[in-house]
């Protein structure tokens, strides 16, 4: 560290050091500083803690029209037994398809997610509880300050700066399985009023404390909102933590009534999925398309991102190396149209809908004009014959506007978000947008024998839709979990 900024610290340190101080000194004071804000000995021994927020998310990109942004509801709550090594998180969404609760626990070595519509559990992917609870730990300014401690000799002074016209310093911490946190601390009452993190594909990411409050002896912010790049994505009803507590009686075992889910499809490769000879389910992970080969020329349906590689994969499938067609464009959803700049590179023009034409365009950095688009009204046929495809225009609760693509000769249709499942077996849960979609289908009378999904490898049948609406039913919280 330069004299010069150190000098500027120094002046508003209440305890100065020496000129003569070597980097890691001044971080140190301000560590000491900035723990003792917050509870000095109560918050660096804590044993355990919970974290309770109810918040508002506010959907952009992802309304039931291009237009407008929506507003969900969640209630989470994160246990850590820290002397234990043991972690629960809880979580109940409500949106307009409905409400949805699910858990993650571990036992420091294993850990197991729940699904408590379905009535099952697995093995997570991970039991790291910074993986899986990272989120919400970055979320609260006292979990930030007690994570600071253990790691002040790898912290770094920034210059100082400005925040809501008072001094502030910032200091540049590690945190597991995240990108480095930026930590803004009040120069006066050494307590963290912001934290920003970048992330490479959304940008600055900032969360902001406020509304200070105790308990046990510990300081924490009880309001915290979270933006993307500077736009609001999830604003604070109630944010209360809890030190030290006696934590509730089987807050970290499966319960009895829970059954192990079932195998799950391994999606960890390129996968390719014959349905006839000249039409093929293509993805992995969760991003999925359907190709179709015909006499208009190679058909997709599915925009998510990443749709040149499935396109690669598919034309050495049918060692068919012609340009991509046309691109059918299922719903304006920001994630559902992360593809569009590649099938206009891939020569695609872009099947939609007039409403969906401008989410399209700022999906991409192209320059779109009337030509790469194909608009259709309730219906469109693409080739002729028995190799035809038809897309058909529905409505649901999850979209306005939503196209399904259909291929008479294969009896198979291609549909995104409404129903699917990462299972090898066992019937999908339905949501509302499950329901309207079976009633879209069966109103368009179509000759349905499979069903290809956007996110999911599996290739489902009209019997395992109709199965999956016949079980819904509207979520109730259960379990005896804390979010109930």
């Amino acid at each position: 560290m330069n004299r010069c900024k150190f000098a500027v610290l120094a002046a508003v340190l209440t305890s100065a050091l020496p000129l003569s101080a070597i980097a890691g000194e001044a971080e140190e004071a301000l560590i000491a500083k900035v723990v003792a804000a917050y509870g000095g000995d109560a918050l660096t021994t804590i044993s355990n803690y919970t974290v309770e927020d109810r918040f508002t998310n506010i959907t952009y990109g992802q309304g039931h029209t291009p237009t407008l942004s929506e507003l969900g509801t969640s209630t989470q709550i994160l246990i850590r037994d820290i002397e234990n090594q043991k972690t629960s998180v809880d979580g109940w969404f409500t949106g307009r398809g409905g409400s949805n609760q699910n858990a993650t626990i571990s036992d420091g070595e294993k850990a197991y997610t729940i699904n408590y519509q379905a009535g099952t559990y697995g093995e997570a992917g991970n039991a790291d509880p910074y993986v899986f609870a990272g989120g919400t730990m970055r979320s609260s300014d006292v979990l930030l300050v007690h994570e600071l401690n253990k790691v002040k000799d790898k912290a770094t002074l920034s210059d100082d700066t400005q925040y809501m016209n008072r001094a502030h310093h910032v200091i540049t911490m590690p945190f597991p399985s995240s990108p480095d946190l930026n930590l803004y601390i009040d120069a006066e009452t050494f307590l963290v009023s912001k934290m920003l993190r970048v992330n490479p594909q959304l940008g600055n990411l900032d969360y902001v404390y406020s509304n200070y409050k105790k308990h046990n002896g510990i300081t924490y912010a009880s309001s915290i909102n979270f933006f993307i790049a500077g736009v609001p994505n999830f604003i604070s009803n109630t944010h209360e933590l809890r030190f030290n507590t006696n934590l509730p009686d089987g807050i970290f075992d499966i319960a009895d009534n829970l059954k192990p889910e079932s195998e799950r499809i391994d999606t960890s490769e390129m996968r390719a999925t014959k349905i006839s000879d000249q039409v093929y389910h293509v993805g992995q992970g969760n991003a999925y398309t359907l190709f179709i080969n015909n006499d208009a020329g190679i058909i997709g349906a599915g925009g998510y991102a990443g749709l040149t590689a499935r396109f690669e994969r598919f034309q050495s499938e049918v060692d068919n190396y012609l340009p991509l067609s046309y691109q059918v464009v299922t719903h304006h959803h920001s994630d559902h149209v992360g593809g569009v700049g590649d099938a206009v590179e891939l020569g695609a023009r872009l099947v939609t809908v007039n409403d969906n034409l401008e989410a399209i365009r700022q999906a991409t950095s192209s320059e779109l004009d009337d030509r790469d688009f194909v608009r259709i009204g309730k219906r469109a046929t693409f080739g002729t014959g028995r190799d035809r495809v038809e897309v058909y225009e529905v409505s649901t609760i999850h979209a306005a506007s939503f196209l399904v693509t259909y291929v008479p000769t294969a009896k198979t249709i291609f549909i995104a978000d409404h129903f699917g499942s990462p299972f090898e077996k066992s019937t999908p849960v339905a949501n509302q947008s499950t329901v309207d979609m079976l009633a879209a289908l069966e109103a368009l009378n179509l000759d349905i024998k499979k069903i290809t999904t956007a996110h999911n490898a599996r290739v489902f049948s009209m019997a395992d839709l109709r199965a999956s609406v016949a079980e819904f039913k509207e979520t109730v919280c259960s379990g005896n979990r804390p979010v109930c």
